[in-house]
């Protein structure tokens, strides 16, 4: 029996690789809308997130990765750098925004090659911590991000507005404060009818 090798080329995508990077980014997001409402798609989505990366390729702030097998685009991660918050001391931070690899070249080492390349191009740009978010309803993905070192470091919560309880209908009571009034002497009353004397 002949074992077939993969051979997957890792490179900087070109300007030709976009739609082919559009194609892949319906299928995520496509993914994660089935794991949870919260990622319903606009009726215009491709179009929109077609527009973004273009715009985005564009800037020497990003770098689009790409995976190659046979002349096909089987994987894709967008880089980008960023200012931090300005109250902390690590002023600039990579963030990947998006990854996606076909199913049928998972667990084949795709990312981690995608990964290498994105991180030496990080480190160029004087990068020392790599920010992504993975949904919560995507332990798969969670579990491939620990696999490659990454490790919790913000929980973002969510609120849906129409679920919200809050206060209504409920007693409140409320506090308020007595601001304490200096009161003038007579002296000094006196004074302000008559005017200066």
């Amino acid at each position: 029996m002949q074992v077939s090798k993969i051979l997957i080329e890792i490179r900087d995508a070109k300007e030709e690789d976009l739609d082919p990077v559009v194609d892949l980014w319906e299928d995520l997001a496509k993914y994660h809308a089935g794991l949870s409402d919260e990622f319903s798609l606009a009726w215009d989505s491709r179009r929109r997130w077609s527009k973004y990366l273009r715009l985005k390729f564009g800037e020497i702030s990003t770098k689009l990765v790409v995976a190659v097998e046979d002349e096909k685009i089987v994987g894709f991660m967008l880089c980008m750098l960023s200012p931090n918050y300005p109250i902390f001391k690590e002023r600039k931070i990579g963030l990947i925004s998006d990854v996606y690899v076909l199913e049928v070249r998972r667990r084949k080492g795709v990312a981690k090659m995608m990964l290498d390349v994105a991180v030496k191009w990080f480190r160029k740009n004087k990068v020392r911590s790599i920010h992504l978010s993975a949904a919560a309803a995507n332990p798969e993905g969670q579990e491939a991000w620990k696999q490659l070192g990454f490790e919790p470091y913000m929980v973002y919560e969510r609120l849906d507005v129409e679920k919200y309880k809050g206060t209504e209908g409920r007693k409140v009571t409320r506090v308020t404060r007595k601001r304490k009034v200096k009161r003038k002497s007579l002296t000094q009353r006196i004074r302000l009818r008559r005017g200066p004397s």
